[in-house]
């Protein structure tokens, strides 16, 4: 359902792009986010539902400003998809089926799947600290539906990456966290799991020529060019891997978000005949450093970006999308939106 290119092929210019696949098009904000705030891991009714004490609820205060892209609204609550932080870490929450978290019981602190997301870019400065953290912390994730009518729950994985080009995948399976970090994790997509994944790349590799230990005489450039998570994964890594770097900032964005553009899943595409499907309703690109953040609206035609402002001491948004509604609701076609942006509640607390 969404695919997620790091594209570090220059260590100067690292860009990341990610496409957001859903069923229709969802409430959307710009959220800018001050550092200092105070936030909760889940609202107290949802706790309450899930018995969960309030004590058990994980709280944090940001150690970053953030830009992030949130979904939602006031009536079903609010949920961060994706987002960039002031030391040049974004993270991605992706679909994953076959997460499980482990249930809400026992010791420890929880934290919802709708706030793992801000969480991570609150507290980390970089994918190494976020991974150290998670590979001996007690925190447990729990699912809530998402805040939109798809009555879906959020079964969410994360990747990371950073202004080092380093990256990052977060995975939980039987309530573990299952880590990975390197500068080659630069393709994730929703299934299967991680590890398959890079298995999947070795295979591609192999027939690509790239295997240094089992070369052969003709290599086949080719990928696959359906629209399930594999083979979004694999037309992912063929398109990066072949792909000269960029020789300045500006190329290397519009090299990530060409990049990702190849395994964009076309509007009203359903060649299964279900009574819904997923196709990619906005793109995301995080500029790591020169920490721009921008979102590319497959529907409206528009691309906005936001940036940090230096004095900034509350929270702020913008609205850029409404449910269902193929019409914008962002006041600026295409540009900068920040001086756009109005006060508002931190919706995690």
């Amino acid at each position: 359902m969404c695919t997620r290119i790091f594209n570090n092929l220059n260590r100067q210019f690292p860009v990341t792009a990610r496409n957001m696949d859903w069923f229709w098009p969802i409430n959307t904000y710009f959220y800018r986010f001050p550092k200092g705030m105070k936030s909760r891991g889940l609202d107290a009714k949802s706790a309450s539902q899930l018995g969960i004490g309030k004590h058990q609820i994980l709280q944090w205060r940001s150690e970053y400003a953030s830009l992030v892209t949130v979904m939602g609204s006031d009536k079903k609550g609010y949920a961060a998809v994706d987002g960039l932080n002031e030391a040049g870490l974004a993270v991605n929450g992706l679909y994953d089926s076959d997460v499980s978290y482990g249930p809400a019981t026992g010791d420890g602190q929880f934290l919802s799947a709708n706030r793992w997301v801000q969480f991570v870019l609150d507290c980390f400065a970089n994918v190494h600290q976020a991974i150290q953290f998670f590979t001996s912390n007690t925190i447990t994730i729990v699912s809530e539906r998402l805040p939109d009518t798809s009555e879906t729950d959020s079964h969410l994985h994360l990747s990371l990456s950073d202004a080092d080009g380093n990256a990052g995948v977060i995975e939980v399976r039987d309530g573990v966290f299952q880590l990975y970090e390197s500068h080659d994790d630069t393709v994730v997509t929703n299934q299967p799991d991680y590890k398959t994944q890079q298995t999947l790349k070795a295979y591609w590799n192999y027939t690509w020529g790239l295997d240094p230990n089992n070369p052969i005489a003709h290599p086949v450039y080719s990928a696959p060019g359906g629209n399930s998570a594999t083979q979004r994964f694999e037309r992912a890594s063929y398109y990066l891997i072949f792909s000269q770097p960029a020789q300045n900032r500006r190329e290397a964005v519009y090299q990530a978000r060409s990049l990702v553009a190849t395994c964009a899943v076309p509007v009203n595409f359903n060649p299964y005949h279900t009574e819904k499907a997923s196709y990619t309703i906005w793109t995301n690109v995080a500029d790591h450093r020169k920490n721009v953040y921008y979102l590319a609206n497959t529907l409206t035609m528009d691309t906005v970006s936001i940036r940090f402002s230096s004095d900034q001491q509350y929270c702020e948004r913008i609205q850029l999308q409404e449910e269902k509604s193929t019409e914008s609701v962002c006041p600026l076609q295409s540009g900068d939106v920040s001086c756009y942006l109005t006060k508002c509640e931190n919706p995690f607390v």
